[in-house]
């Protein structure tokens, strides 16, 4: 892992790994300081992003310096530690894609959680800079350790001040002075599990207020004079207008459009360029609720906004919980972008939709956004932590140059039957025709949960009307074959509209009708199969408009 070395500098560390096996946490903490950035290097290329790598380096570390006595060879712990971030960082990677398939990204599900790195603080980093702490407390301390003991102490009890004391103690017996759980039972007069639950409330507290520190200190890193401490955007957004379209991302952006200045797009425009109207994407064994919104965000919001003339840029994946660093980074980004003069849209800010942040306010940490349901505040600390526990935070700027309307109308009909014909998306979710496939199959089967399927077909059915007036808008502006072509088009998807709809009043949202009624099963598979074909027949149609348009 590390560089080649020379002989003094191998029996420098051999000595230093001896120690550190023995007991001593300064020796680690050196140990760490030569190692750290190779072992951030291992990290990163298997996990890829920086942050989600320094989690796994950190937690590679805590499990390192709890388990240094298992060394049986100090030659050999380069080798020992690199196999530690590897094991770290794969199981990093495969939580991560646990968690982006599990995530609930619309909060009716039951599978909606706070994500895997919720409860996490740097302990490692904790307990080494702790005991340097305790070791610059005797009469040889310089000036400099002593300085950097009272910093530490400082800090620690301010992240500290929201525990009982009783709290405070455990976690400190724990934490500070290494006791095992037994051992602080025993001292305390408890039992073992009560102990487990002591701590494990504890460590969220603890992160909470980490959390909070660490964006006070981001904030403290930028210079008052070159930032604004407070930007509130002059925004209208009335209920009326989330009204307008179930898909919450295409309110956004039409709101944030339509404040730069974009004349003339209306909503069903904006769902139709960027393709959303055309999109149709379920869980498969039972229709949960996640699946409106269960697919690779990135690629198909960028090509969507392309086609508007703009171009995207976010942070996060909306897939798991953010750590410190994804938070802050998130944060800045956010406040950057609305000190510009621009709003951005944010996923699970209130709810698990999106919705538009257009303020902030530095001195009391606050956002402020609307998601349908009037303006709130949000502590910048909530941000990506809320009900489906993923950040997404997502700006737009406009293109140089406006797109081609021709152009864009063959890009948009390739996207719908890529789309159409099954794009590439999280395992156990199926899109495009395939997805009738599924919904029926879950029909025959029984396993269709009544919430979740009344969600998508709400979804779905409001996506097809805006198809269907963004295909007639087509029809008249063209003339001759592109014009008929458009109107057929228009024709099929108005027939696989109108199936939804029977089937969105069969099992209204939020009650859900009974899906396992055998009678309202057979009726939804017939009118699922026929919005299947009519809409397999409107792809093929515009395929031809596409061919009419490139000749």
């Amino acid at each position: 892992m590390g560089p080649q070395m020379n002989d003094c500098e191998d029996d420098m560390q051999k000595k230093l790994a001896e120690r550190a096996r023995a007991g001593d946490r300064e020796a680690f903490g050196e140990l760490v300081s030569l190692h750290r950035a190779k072992a951030f290097g291992i990290a990163r290329r298997i996990v890829r992003d920086p942050s989600a790598a320094e989690d796994a380096v950190q937690e590679a570390l805590l499990q390192a310096f709890l388990h240094i006595n298992r060394l049986a060879d100090v030659e050999r712990f380069v080798p020992w530690l690199s196999r530690i971030v590897r094991n770290q960082a794969l199981m990093k990677m495969r939580s991560a894609s646990r968690a982006s398939r599990e995530t609930s990204f619309t909060g009716v599900s039951s599978h909606a959680g706070a994500g895997p790195d919720s409860d996490r603080i740097d302990l490692d980093s904790l307990l080494y800079r702790m005991t340097r702490a305790q070791r610059a407390d005797d009469g040889t301390a310089d000036p400099e350790n002593a300085l950097m003991r009272r910093e530490f102490y400082s800090a620690v009890h301010g992240m500290m001040h929201g525990l009982s004391a009783r709290e405070r103690a455990i976690f400190e017996a724990h934490f500070f002075n290494q006791l095992g759980p037994q051992e602080i039972a025993a001292l305390f007069g408890t039992t073992e599990g009560n102990v487990y639950k002591s701590l494990s409330r504890s460590r969220a507290k603890v992160k909470e207020e980490r959390v909070r520190v660490y964006l006070r200190d981001r904030l403290d890193d930028t210079d008052a004079r070159q930032r604004q401490a407070k930007v509130l955007l002059p925004i209208r957004t009335s209920g009326e207008v989330w009204s307008f379209a179930k898909t919450s991302v295409c309110v956004c952006w039409y709101l944030m459009l339509r404040y730069a200045g974009i004349p003339g797009l209306d909503i069903s425009e904006v769902m139709g360029l960027t393709g959303q109207a055309f999109r149709l994407c379920v869980e498969k064994s039972r229709i949960d609720a996640s699946g409106p919104t269960s697919y690779y965000w990135e690629p198909v919001f960028e090509e969507g906004l392309n086609r508007l003339g703009f171009r995207m840029r976010n942070i996060g994946d909306g897939g798991i919980a953010p750590s410190a660093y994804m938070l802050g980074e998130a944060a800045a980004f956010a406040r950057t972008t609305i000190a510009g003069g621009m709003p951005v849209a944010v996923w699970d800010m209130f709810s698990p939709e999106f919705g538009l942040m257009y303020g902030y306010e530095d001195d009391r940490q606050l956002f402020t956004g609307d998601d349908g349901r009037g303006p709130r505040t949000l502590t910048y600390d909530r941000l990506g932590r809320g009900t489906a526990g993923g950040l997404f935070v997502m700006a737009v700027e406009r293109l140089k140059d406006t797109p081609d309307p021709q152009s864009t109308a063959v890009e948009l009909i390739a996207s719908i039957t890529k789309h159409a014909y099954g794009e590439r998306t999280f395992p156990g979710y199926v899109t495009g025709l395939g997805a009738y496939d599924a919904w029926r199959q879950s029909f025959r089967d029984g396993s269709t949960d009544p919430l979740g399927n009344a969600y998508t077909l709400a979804i779905a059915a409001d996506a097809r009307e805006h198809a269907v007036r963004f295909l007639r808008r087509w029809s008249s502006q063209w003339e001759g074959e592109r014009a008929k072509l458009a109107f057929k088009a228009e024709g099929h998807y108005y027939e696989a509209a109108c199936c939804l709809a029977r089937l969105a009043a069969l099992f209204p949202f939020p009650h859900g009708g009974n899906p396992h009624d055998r009678s309202a099963a057979r009726e939804a598979e017939s009118l699922l199969a026929e919005a299947r074909n009519q809409e397999e027949a409107g792809v093929e149609t515009l395929g031809r408009l596409a061919r009419h348009i490139s000749n």
